[in-house]
């Protein structure tokens, strides 16, 4: 499967794509269509520390709608994506309890989750738009549209 993010991610052909739930992954490509190239490889770059993985997952209407699980080699390179197995994020309608089962399946088939994002639609689109990504972040937070966990140092600094 070509796509912009096995592209952007620069993932070794026949040794990057896992498990992918086709759905989701289309979600994500179209709400990746008008962000910036490079966007998302710097984001894996500076917020996922090497040797584990990070997922996203952005909920509509509180159901999963797109995710993306990226584990990083023990340098640091995209070694791997996946989506979420729709099971493992699906709690009844809470994106919280959602967030939970999903780190914990990530940890189970994936190995350490370093990062766990969580946002809903609009302020997913949103954070993709602004100029000044924390405060989006701060302010999907603020709004209960966002479940940050685990979190990063890095991105821990950055939002502080």
């Amino acid at each position: 499967m070509t796509s912009r993010i096995v592209d952007e991610l620069a993932l070794k052909p026949n040794s990057g794509l896992r498990d992918i739930d086709q759905n989701q992954w289309a979600s994500l490509e179209a709400l990746l269509r008008d962000t910036p190239a490079g966007d998302l490889a710097l984001a894996v770059r500076t917020f996922v520390p090497a040797g584990s993985s990070a997922v996203i997952g952005i909920f509509d209407e509180n159901r999963l709608w797109a995710s993306l699980v990226v584990s990083v080699d023990s340098l640091g390179k995209p070694a791997s994506v996946s989506t979420i197995q729709r099971s493992a994020a699906e709690a009844g309608g809470d994106m919280a309890k959602a967030a939970n089962e999903a780190v914990k399946w990530v940890q189970a088939h994936h190995g350490p989750c370093s990062l766990g994002f969580f946002v809903d639609k609009v302020h997913a689109e949103a954070l993709l738009r602004a100029s000044d990504k924390a405060t989006a972040i701060r302010t999907a937070s603020a709004s209960g549209g966002l479940v940050l966990s685990p979190v990063p140092a890095a991105l821990a600094i950055a939002l502080a």
